[in-house]
């Protein structure tokens, strides 16, 4: 057991300086140079130098017990500002995946619905027309690739990476007949250790998204003091805005996959199915599945 708790606290000290210190050092270093700089120095680099040779020849002068409390005191500031971003990182999720005040994302929701419908109507006018050519069946795939790089259903939410997880629910429903919101957990049961952990990793991905995103907010929050750090910011943003939609694109995949795959055991194991049937659920089937999830609620 000692051996199992020393094994353990290296990786959770490990884990600490992963995703909070070192993080929360550059920021707390980013912080120290601003606070020198601010607006009326911000890109003079000879005054930087000055100004932290300064401060080092004061933290020089300090006691060797002074010095040991800035170092706790540095690694703890580090700390909660690791702690901070992990925070809000909550915050970037739930804006990511559509959870807005209701009047902002009806209005959101209702736009990109309205640019989603338009482009289908006029791909379905175009395929309904006679004597297609091969200019027009360019231009209906074109039409039904701009959409589904809208969305993969009709939008139901003011953000791309929330319609990708509700165009799961949708599929799976008028698909299979399945309520994801109570199958889903069930079905989380009897999928396989490899469905599980590709989707765990998935998920993990996205969430290393959301911390990269909070990182963003506190660097541009940080502008206000310097305006360079504006940069980061940006960089930051766009970077955890596009891992974002590439590991929800991929979980997504995997998810309808998933379903394709491993619904019948889901079927079976509820004894909605023989064990003998083979091939995806019947919405007849899917339909049951729900109604016994839902346990008459």
């Amino acid at each position: 057991m000692t051996t199992f708790f020393g094994e353990l606290a290296k990786k959770l000290a490990e884990r600490w300086v992963s995703l909070l210190a070192i993080p929360g050092l550059l920021f707390l270093t980013v912080l120290l140079v601003g606070a020198q700089l601010r607006w009326a120095h911000a890109v003079e680099a000879d005054y930087a130098l000055d100004s932290l040779d300064k401060l080092a020849a004061e933290i020089n002068s300090w006691s060797a017990a002074r010095k040991a409390l800035g170092v706790a005191g540095v690694l703890l500031a580090a700390a909660a500002v690791g702690l901070t971003a992990g925070g809000l990182a909550a915050v970037v999720r739930l804006i990511w995946l559509g959870r807005w005040p209701g009047p902002l994302a009806r209005r959101r929701s209702a736009a990109r619905r309205a640019r989603w419908n338009a482009l289908v109507d006029e791909r379905f006018r175009l395929a309904d027309m006679p004597g297609r050519t091969a200019e027009m069946q360019a231009a209906i795939d074109e039409l039904a690739a701009r959409a589904n790089r809208l969305a993969l259903a009709c939008p139901a939410s003011p953000t791309w990476i929330g319609d990708r997880f509700k165009a799961v629910e949708s599929i799976s429903h008028e698909r299979y007949g399945l309520d994801l919101t109570f199958a889903w957990p069930a079905f989380w049961l009897v999928a396989p250790d490899l469905v599980r952990s590709e989707v765990e990793a998935a998920g993990g991905q996205f969430a290393d998204a959301t911390v990269r995103g909070a990182w963003a907010t506190l660097y541009g929050l940080l502008a206000l003091l310097w305006p360079p750090s504006a940069g980061v910011a940006v960089a930051l943003g766009v970077a955890a805005w596009r891992r974002g939609r590439s590991s929800a694109a991929a979980q997504t995949r995997l998810l309808e996959v998933a379903l394709d795959l491993h619904g019948r055991a889901l079927a079976t194991t509820l004894g909605v199915s023989d064990a003998d049937t083979t091939g995806p659920l019947t919405p007849e089937e899917g339909a049951e599945i729900t109604r016994i999830c839902r346990k008459g609620r």
